[in-house]
């Protein structure tokens, strides 16, 4: 006897969606701000102290020619 063709019959597979815990994503999302505003900070700190650099070099270079104009006008200051 001939073995007769016989089709099963396939329930499609659905894979389970891992859907990722709220709970970690929210953690992700709280370190990406924290770094985040750290850099900012970090920029904002740098750029504060090169201008204060700036302005410090500008304000004793400008006293240092006052000063020898000062000078050159009365003599020496003390």
């Amino acid at each position: 006897m001939a073995p007769e063709c016989q089709s099963v019959h396939m329930q499609p597979v659905y894979m389970e969606q891992a859907e990722p815990a709220i709970d970690q994503l929210w953690g992700v999302g709280v370190i990406g701000l924290v770094v985040g505003l750290l850099v900012y900070l970090a920029v904002l700190a740098l750029m504060l102290w090169i201008g204060y650099l700036i302005v410090k070099a500008a304000v004793r270079n400008g006293l240092k020619e006052h000063t020898t104009w000062l000078e050159g006008r009365r003599g020496p200051l003390r």
